[in-house]
């Protein structure tokens, strides 16, 4: 996949990045940072996101919004859940996808 930077970087399956879940995180994060993620790798921490600071205000907001995306409790997630999209995607298919 290529980087916003024009580097190409390797994200993992790419059944991982097109999995329902994963297009809803993706989705959610990028809202909250308000830039597209569309060319950033799955496994590439957010706050070297180089057009937004993805400072603790917005993890606060990204795990907001991915609560309220996921109908899950205030503090389910912690910022730590979404220090990448793969992270991210993980939990919530852990939290929302696992008997």
């Amino acid at each position: 996949m290529t980087d916003v930077d024009g580097s190409t970087e390797a994200t993992g399956s790419a059944g991982d990045a097109a999995s329902p879940t994963a297009v809803r995180v993706r989705a959610v994060v990028e809202g909250a940072l308000g830039h597209s993620l569309a060319a950033w790798p799955q496994t590439v921490p957010l706050a070297e996101f180089p057009l937004a600071a993805y400072d603790s205000l917005m993890q606060l907001e990204a795990v907001t919004r991915l609560e309220k995306e996921f109908c899950l409790a205030t503090g389910a997630l912690d910022t730590a859940d979404v220090a990448t999209l793969q992270a991210a995607t993980a939990r919530l298919v852990h939290l929302t996808e696992t008997p």
